[in-house]
């Protein structure tokens, strides 16, 4: 009796340790049509933001503009400023030898005209240029319609550039001449009735060099930019005209020193940040022939081989800063506005037929999220971008959805949330009726 117990208890072991593998194949296997239930812990609800992506650089403050004034050594009798002393525009820098005064002036004018012919023949450049399609890679003026005075930078590009590259360049270099032609009108003409050199803006002297008998005063503006140095990877997300996040506190206490509330004119944003813009992007390496590349080098340590500088404007005054300080600037990549950011390991990107004749799919972008039947859906979102590791997204979710960290699930499955170890408030308690509390308990 013992022995046709023992083998009958074997025999439903054997079919039911069986049973539970058929069931737990049929279950668990990656095509299983068997619908299961997930009990789901790792998640987060999503709230929609203004979503971006940045380069966060050291930058340090450097003069707007760097106005070099070259004079003969020879005409001058007076040197009337030392390096580092503020200056305002018209204050004198030195005095011409009364004999030299009217030479120098000749001298000045014949650079001046020159200056205007280069402004002509550029203003013409540009007109042709613009009136070509911008569709063309490749402008239609070449080497022979460029007058000689211009430099080998500025030939290259419009010949050979890109009509909106040619553009730009040509843009950049009238901006140029229109302010040496404004410096040097307002030498000649401070000239005929004076033998003294004056300042043509507000600002400090940066350098004064004596070098093959002409005397270069090298004058700061008041106004300041930031100078930030990126590698040649960065150099190909950052672009002119972005917007850049600056170090607020380069600004506080500013109207203090001014004495007056309004003084100060900063682009500030919605939130509070004060933007800048760049304004520039230098496709040459920087180099120790730059000033402000060793000052930053002694604080930084620079991007390795090379670096490239690019330059951020602001709309305000830096009034209690130095030149060469450093700061902090956050240039803007990518922004999204009402878009989602999760972690890239819980997204999905799969092949979707877009055209089932020709078979031309496209990879589209999807998360896991609990539906309001609360089963677990597929659902396609729009890609943003991407940024160190996240998932910028944007979709018609409300503030609030449930979105799920694991990536292997079975669609349309039901699925349950750990226990609620928060006790409702007493508002909430407040809403439900008797009805409900018993619907709550019972399932």
């Amino acid at each position: 009796m013992n022995r046709k117990l023992k083998i009958w208890v074997g025999l439903g072991g054997i079919l039911l340790a069986a049973l539970i593998i058929v069931n737990c194949v049929l279950i668990f296997k990656e095509d299983s049509k068997i619908a299961r239930s997930y009990y789901i812990s790792d998640y987060e609800r999503l709230n929609a933001g203004h979503q971006k992506a940045y380069l966060e650089k050291k930058a340090i403050i450097v003069p707007e503009e760097e106005i070099r004034i070259a004079v003969d050594a020879e005409a001058l009798s007076e040197i009337s400023v030392r390096q580092g002393q503020a200056v305002g525009i018209s204050d004198e820098i030195a005095v011409y030898k009364t004999e030299q005064a009217e030479q120098e002036q000749s001298r000045l004018q014949s650079e001046l005209t020159a200056y205007e012919e280069e402004l002509a023949t550029l203003e013409g450049i540009l007109s042709a240029v613009q009136s070509n399609s911008t569709d063309s890679p490749l402008t239609t003026i070449d080497s022979q319609q460029i007058d000689e005075q211009l430099s080998v930078v500025v030939e290259t590009e419009i010949s050979q550039g890109s009509p909106t590259g040619a553009i730009a360049t040509v843009e950049q270099r009238i901006a140029e001449v229109e302010r040496n032609i404004e410096i040097l009108s307002s030498q000649v003409s401070n000239l005929s009735f004076s033998n003294v050199l004056s300042s043509p803006v507000d600002g400090v002297i940066g350098k004064i060099v004596e070098d093959g008998g002409t005397v270069t005063f090298i004058l700061y503006t008041s106004e300041k930019n930031f100078l930030a140095y990126i590698s040649e990877e960065e150099w190909e997300q950052v672009e002119e005209n972005q917007l850049a996040e600056l170090d607020q506190s380069l600004f506080e206490g500013e109207e203090a020193l001014e004495g007056e509330s309004d003084s100060i004119e900063t682009n500030v944003n919605s939130s509070g940040e004060i933007m800048g813009t760049v304004v520039e992007k230098q496709s040459i390496p920087a180099n120790n022939s730059s000033v402000w590349f060793n000052e930053m080098q002694k604080v930084e340590e620079l991007p390795q081989p090379t670096s490239f500088e690019v330059r951020i404007d602001v709309d305000g005054f830096i009034q209690n800063k130095p030149y060469a300080s450093l700061t902090k600037t956050k240039i803007i990549l990518n922004e999204a506005l009402n878009a989602y950011r999760v972690n890239s390991e819980i997204v999905l990107t799969k092949e979707v037929v877009v055209d089932e004749e020709n078979g031309e799919t496209v990879e589209e972008t999807f998360v896991y999220t609990i539906g309001e039947d609360g089963r677990i859906e597929l659902t396609q979102v729009d890609l943003a971008f991407e940024d160190k590791g996240d998932t910028i997204f944007t979709s018609n979710f409300a503030d609030g959805r449930i979105i799920l960290h694991d990536k292997d699930y079975q669609y349309l499955s039901q699925a349950f949330f750990p226990m609620p170890m928060e006790l409702p408030n007493k508002a909430t308690l407040q809403t439900l009726n008797w009805k409900e509390y018993f619907e709550y308990l019972i399932f």
